[in-house]
């Protein structure tokens, strides 16, 4: 007993020191591409697969089928034609019982197109919403790109700022020991602001971080999720010299549609015409109290047996409704082509911004790592005066306040280049549902 006690005390700090998984980027991505908004896109397209199978049974033969039973009535013949009965109309006389079955089969045959458009129709549209499944997933990899991203920049920044502080404090600490002759209320007061504003943006960028971090966690879906240590940089892509919406999933659903709502069109239009079906039947019954005339003339409802089978043409005549159903058509159709139209024009726009943002970016890193790095070398000369005593309080002021500036911009510039990155993807329609990336 003892020695478990002790066991348990050893293993406490361990499960309290336990971390979640930290993902990389690829593993984020993925966890977004499977995520539940993916999932009910999904679920769209599991309901417009079943339309089709809606539409393909419109070809298969409909079948009814009816069974019954009850009292049978007394009814006795009293000629042997069966031409007079006792009781001669209804009576209170019951014997036995009554059964009986009917079975009716129609087997479409040409439907004038109503079938045909019907499934064209269904096709179109489970191709389309496959398409935003696509685009659902497109999205999400954004956001998690997003996430990821958002999260080591708030770090990097965080990082940057706290090496900040710890330098500023020293250089006011050393200031302090200098005494009053040497440093004036004005340098103290200038390197106490700086650090005061450090102290805040280090504040602002803890919560950038907890909020980057709590997005990422509801995006995989992991409580305790994190990501890799990896250090902030900007993904080698090369910038393509031009940028198309023409594979964009939104563009491509719109387009199918639109072709839907056309044959959705034709379809109504079809209703002007007939529908040709080829109708069997056969019933039987039986009412055991009740005597079987001898005549295949005689309408006898309670002892039948027989089948048929016949060549119909079922038409419902309603013209002016059928003209409005087409007309409701016609205008949805013209509605879906304007949307398809909208949405190529949105994709090609996002395509090209996408762009924009993406060669602005990677020109911005550029032009800020060459900043960052001329500001890193003027910090270094001021605190390298600064310990001998030859640089002011100005001048380690304006070095810490350009570092600061270059390595954020660089930051952030690499943030929206590796954003931009999968954003062009997107454009072009690179990401797929359940993590499938061609």
């Amino acid at each position: 007993m003892r020695s478990a006690l002790v066991l348990a005390i050893l293993c406490v700090p361990a499960a309290a020191t336990a971390e979640g998984p930290r993902l990389t980027l690829d593993q984020v991505m993925a966890k977004a591409l499977a995520s539940p908004k993916v999932q009910m896109a999904d679920g769209d397209r599991a309901i417009a697969s079943a339309r089709i199978d809606e539409a393909r049974a419109a070809i298969y033969p409909r079948i009814k089928a009816t069974a019954f039973a009850t009292l049978s009535p007394e009814i006795n013949c009293v000629n042997p034609e069966c031409t007079q009965t006792t009781p001669e109309n209804f009576a209170w006389r019951f014997s036995g019982g009554f059964f009986g079955a009917q079975l009716d089969v129609t087997q479409p045959l040409y439907t004038f197109g109503k079938a045909t458009h019907g499934r064209n129709a269904a096709r179109a549209g489970l191709e389309a919403q496959k398409a935003l499944v696509d685009e659902a997933a497109g999205d999400a990899a954004v956001d998690a790109s997003r996430a990821y991203w958002g999260l080591k920049l708030a770090r990097e920044l965080g990082y940057m700022l706290d090496d900040g502080i710890d330098e500023i404090g020293n250089a006011l600490k050393q200031i302090e020991e200098k005494g009053a002759a040497d440093v004036s209320i004005q340098d103290r007061q200038r390197i106490a602001v700086l650090l005061a504003e450090a102290k805040v943006q280090r504040a602002e960028a803890k919560m950038g971080e907890t909020q980057a971090l709590a997005g990422l966690r509801a995006l995989v879906g992991i409580q305790d999720a994190d990501i890799d240590q990896d250090e902030l940089k900007a993904i080698t892509r090369d910038v393509p010299a031009t940028a198309s919406g023409d594979k964009r999933p939104q563009a491509i659903a719109a387009r199918l549609g639109a072709t839907a709502a056309n044959e959705l069109t034709e379809m109504a239009r079809s209703g002007y015409y007939p529908d040709l079906a080829l109708v069997g039947s056969a019933v039987i019954s039986h009412a055991q109290g009740a005597d079987n005339p001898p005549s295949v003339y005689a309408n006898d409802p309670f002892n039948r047996r027989g089948v048929g089978l016949v060549l119909a043409m079922q038409w419902t005549l309603e013209p002016w409704n059928i003209r409005a159903k087409v007309n409701r058509a016609r205008a949805e159709a013209h509605k879906a082509k304007a949307q398809s139209e909208l949405a190529a024009m949105g994709a090609n726009y996002d395509a090209q911004t996408a762009l924009a943002e993406a060669s602005a970016s990677q020109a911005k890193v550029t032009a800020a790592a060459e900043g960052e790095k001329a500001a890193r070398a003027w910090l270094a000369s001021v605190l390298q005066a600064q310990a001998i005593g030859a640089a002011e309080a100005k001048d380690l002021a304006d070095a810490y306040i350009a570092w600061f500036q270059m390595r954020a911009r660089w930051a952030q510039a690499v943030y929206q280049w590796n954003v931009a990155v999968v954003r062009l993807g997107r454009a072009s329609g690179e990401f797929r549902a359940a993590g499938n990336r061609p």
